[in-house]
């Protein structure tokens, strides 16, 4: 495989990567299972953090997992933009 081609499944893998994310912020955390250290926090739940200086509910925690979907959608919508803007990139200079 020569120099070029090994670069053109990076910038696919790196498509693929954001595609990943963008299902993810899609399909998979439509529901999230909320945790607590390694413990799956149910409604009406409260968390400690380790000093127990402060306090989490169920639904603060709940309420942080659905603001980050957009976030994870958005960006892994940039990398996989980016990533096949890459690849399209590489493969001009291939037929050049």
């Amino acid at each position: 495989m020569n120099g070029r081609g090994w670069r053109q499944w990076a910038h696919l893998a790196l498509a693929a990567a954001g595609l990943v994310a963008v299902l993810w912020a899609v399909a998979l955390s439509a529901n999230p299972t909320i945790w607590c250290r390694d413990q799956v926090m149910r409604p009406g739940g409260v968390c400690h953090n380790a000093e127990g200086t402060k306090i989490q509910t169920y639904e603060e925690r709940a309420s942080a997992a659905q603001w980050a979907r957009p976030v994870v959608g958005v960006v892994g919508a940039g990398v996989t933009a980016f990533g096949l803007v890459l690849w399209r990139g590489e493969r001009r200079k291939v037929a050049v």
